[in-house]
């Protein structure tokens, strides 16, 4: 794994226990960077203040702990920071909670005999861009903005995850916009240490328990929940007080009552009694929380200097776990290294977890840089899988890497509750070569050769191993199907903005199975050309997509689609509603399916056809169903069907804009911002245009802001971004012909427990 940094190296004081950088290790380096210097452009002088002093000294906010020119001491940077002090410290953190997960119901699972228990890891980034020649970490430090032309990736699955580590391009901090995504899903969201300083673990500087204690501030103050520890080719007595420090760490975590706290711990290697060592020889107490098993685990040995880890069984690691407390499916990760090429997840994963029925399951999956795989894969294989009259370019990348994402995460087929199994072709090009290895070269798109591992077939998916994990447990849920990206910005089925966009960290819960779609009368039916769905970005009705469901209805391929997996008691809030806001073509054919945990294969399906109906803006209408009938039942799934009501054909072009259940929506209206103060610089020679930075107050009963500027807009105002914190920079906002910037902050609720309401204003003079 030495071959992708997540974060520069430290500078002087590098433990004489590690070796140094390889060539490729350097070069990563290098490119880190280089990217921290686009991501924090020089200081700027302050403008005058209307409603108080940002005090930042410059205004693109700085992400925390970013190198800072030639003899950057990063141990002596995080010794030395208080983000309490740091004025662009607000900008970076995550105000979201982590979400509480839905206990397990195999009924619904896509694949019932799957032990719900191992899941997920990531070794993940986010933004990376879809074009090529462009520096892979430009917009890693990026809570939000604009894509680069030709696109950004933004992942859209994570419902399989226990575990998400920002991996590349930030190091000790991850992404917020990570952390709000992983933590809406209920995954733990961690940052990396790589190949700590000596200083941190040895206590030659400062006690080692004040650098722990330093990290816990961190990940306080960030809202992350703890670290990915990567320490390589340490010596024994390095890697000791590596682990007394991670145990430290854990120790300060218990002591502030940091419930999730944690830490994975990964050496190089694959043996357990260091990767899981039993503290203070107490069985089922190790230092680390969990461990990542090197690639080498799986007799693999991929490209760069990686997986130097020797082959290990999984049935010898669950036996350790075992004779020491652990549970493996908790605690072993076996590692895959995928930014080669994401196939090999199905060469490999099958020795981990049988697939589709979990006949055993050894440990969880740990998934290493499958973005990067994803992105490489894009690029050679755009041209061949454009639809027929469909134009290269961003839209065509969004659409075609959201069906790589899905052949990764939901198998070969796209639907995670098929079999997915590899055909005899795809199984040969799985078999080891000589002695059993698993040796593959990397890609390079002047010399592609017949051992890329980007040649190895998708065929299993994430979905064949793990049960899908869901955090819908109580009223009220609300999902707009907005992925964090879009072409324009919509409010309320209106266009607030032309712009594109990103911003991972306001993406919706997003359905649990992307796309399990069956016969409306079950899998076992036998109908073909089934409607179609996929996330659909010419409308939305708020943020930047919506759901798209598109074909022909007949009499022979009524078509039912898995949303969402819950366990929402229809009793516990009165007179409860389900609601869709829909647009297009075939409406009439829609119905909205509930589950019930007490008859879990018999589906009740409610006709949108005659529900009360509330028009909107821009032909959107919102339809509403009266879930009382079913008061004392638990929803454990929610699906949409269609059917032709009387077997001729309807053509379906349809949009959903909104799904939510819950109680009645309140006409109450979400108070002003408080505290609300900005400052603004001008970035045009005309100072037509200026950045502005923003500060208000917190509000736990706001699911987040959205900030407005005086301009052109339908209303003379324009959109200029949605943050679920406390803080927010806008590039590029417009500036009146007095020389100031009018700025416009609204707060929206959780659900639709109130309207998105009275918004604070601020008017700040540009300098």
């Amino acid at each position: 794994m030495g071959d992708i940094l997540a974060a520069p190296s430290p500078g002087p004081g590098l433990s004489p226990g590690v070796s140094r950088l390889t060539r490729r290790g350097f070069a990563s380096l290098a490119l880190a960077a280089m990217a921290a210097a686009v991501a924090s452009p020089p200081s700027a002088r302050s403008a005058d203040v209307a409603g108080g002093d940002l005090g930042g000294g410059h205004l693109p906010p700085r992400y925390p702990l970013t190198p800072d020119g030639p003899g950057w001491d990063a141990f002596q940077a995080l010794m030395d920071y208080d983000p309490r002090t740091d004025a662009d410290a607000p900008y970076y953190q995550s105000q979201v909670r982590r979400a509480r997960r839905i206990a397990p119901f195999a009924p619904t699972q896509a694949h019932p005999a799957l032990d719900p228990l191992p899941g997920v890891a990531s070794l993940s980034d986010c933004y990376g861009p879809l074009a090529a020649g462009v520096s892979e970490e430009t917009l890693m430090r990026r809570r939000y903005g604009a894509p680069l032309p030709g696109g950004v990736q933004v992942p859209r699955i994570f419902s399989y995850h226990d575990i998400v580590v920002g991996w590349r391009g930030t190091g000790l901090i991850p992404n917020p916009a990570l952390v709000d995504v992983a933590h809406r899903n209920g995954a733990l969201a961690l940052g990396t240490i790589f190949q700590p300083d000596s200083r941190h673990y040895d206590g030659s500087a400062v006690p080692m328990p004040k650098v722990a204690q330093r990290l816990v501030d961190m990940a306080e103050y960030f809202g992350f929940d703890g670290y990915f520890v990567n320490f390589e080719n340490g010596t024994e007595e390095a890697e000791a007080q590596v682990l007394a420090w991670i145990a430290a760490m854990r120790d300060e975590a218990r002591r502030r009552g940091l419930a999730d706290f944690h830490i994975q711990f990964y050496d190089g290697g694959t043996d357990m009694g260091w990767l899981m060592r039993r503290r203070d020889d107490r069985p089922g107490e190790a230092y680390a929380n969990s461990t990542m098993l090197d690639q080498g685990w799986s007799r693999y040995g991929g490209p760069g200097n990686c997986c130097s880890g020797g082959p290990m069984a999984p049935l010898e690691v669950r036996a350790y776990c075992l004779n020491n407390g652990f549970d493996p499916r908790a605690t072993a990760y076996f590692g895959f290294q995928l930014y080669p090429g994401p196939g090999y997840l199905g060469a490999a994963a099958p020795q981990v977890i049988h697939p589709n029925d979990g006949a055993y399951a050894y440990g969880g999956l740990q998934v290493y840089s499958v973005e990067d795989g994803l992105r490489t894969l894009l690029r050679t294989a755009r041209t061949a899988m454009l639809a027929p009259g469909e134009a290269a370019g961003a839209p065509a990348d969004r659409r075609i890497l959201g069906a790589l994402e899905r052949m990764f995460f939901s198998g070969q087929s796209q639907n995670p509750a098929l079999d997915n199994a590899p055909d005899a072709a795809q199984a040969r090009a799985y078999l080891p070569g000589a002695r059993g290895r698993h040796r593959y070269t990397d890609y390079e798109p002047a010399s592609p050769k017949v051992t890329d591992q980007l040649n190895l077939p998708m065929t299993y998916g994430i979905a064949n191993f793990i049960a899908e994990r869901s955090v819908i447990g109580a009223f009220p849920f609300l999902t707009r199907f907005n992925t964090g990206e879009g072409d324009r910005f919509h409010v309320d089925g209106a266009v607030v903005a032309e712009q594109p966009w990103f911003n991972l960290g306001i993406q919706d819960i997003l359905p649990t199975w992307q796309w399990r779609v069956e016969p409306m009368a079950g899998p076992r039916a036998g109908a073909t050309d089934l409607l179609a769905v996929d996330y659909a970005y010419d409308t939305a009705f708020d943020g930047g997509s919506s759901l798209g469901v598109t074909g022909v209805l007949g009499p022979a391929n009524a078509t039912r689609i898995w949303l969402y997996k819950t366990a929402l008691p229809v009793g516990a809030v009165a007179d409860a509603v389900a609601q869709l806001v829909v647009k297009g073509q075939g409406a009439e054919a829609l119905r909205l399916g509930l589950v019930f945990a007490d008859a879990p294969s018999t589906p009740v399906w409610l006709p949108l056809a005659g529900a009360p109906r509330q028009a909107l803006a821009d032909g959107w209408s919102r339809l509403t169903l009266r879930l009382a009938p079913h008061r004392g039942r638990t929803i454990a799934a929610v699906l949409l069907g269609a059917a032709s009501g009387n077997g001729a054909p309807v053509p379906v072009d349809l949009r959903i804009g909104e799904l939510y259940l819950g109680a009645p929506p309140e006409d109450f209206v979400m108070p002003a911002p408080r505290g609300l103060i900005a400052e603004a610089r001008s970035i045009t020679s005309g100072a037509r245009r200026a950045e502005v930075r923003l500060r208000w107050a917190p509000d736990p009963a706001a699911a987040y802001h959205d900030v407005y500027a005086a301009g052109d807009g339908p209303d003379g105002w324009v959109w200029q971004g949605r943050v679920t914190g406390v803080a927010y920079h806008a590039a590029a906002a417009p500036v009146g012909a007095d020389g100031r910037v009018r700025v416009r902050l609204r707060a929206a609720p959780h659900g639709l427990a109130a309207r998105p309401g009275t918004p604070a204003e601020v008017t700040v003079a540009v300098s």
